[in-house]
């Protein structure tokens, strides 16, 4: 995948005078996903590849429930 902060700078990805914004390698439209949320679900993380590429969906439930009750949701995610 494509680290998001590394593909800023590269405009020679996104100049391709041939194709529409939507078929450039590297487009600054984003994909938007519509989510459900109901009363079983604790919380929704929204997270960059930072933190997938190292942590599982579990690790980071389970590193956020660990937290809850002790700090704020600033001082977790900063950790």
């Amino acid at each position: 995948g494509l680290n998001l902060s590394r593909a800023i700078g590269d405009h020679a990805y996104k100049k391709t005078s041939s194709l529409s914004a939507e078929e450039q390698a590297i487009t600054a439209l984003p994909d938007i996903r519509t989510l459900t949320l109901d009363d079983e679900d604790e919380f929704m993380i929204i997270a960059c590849d930072g933190i997938w590429n190292f942590m599982s969906s579990q690790d980071v439930i389970d590193f956020v429930r660990l937290r809850l009750d002790k700090k704020t949701l600033n001082q977790i995610c900063e950790e």
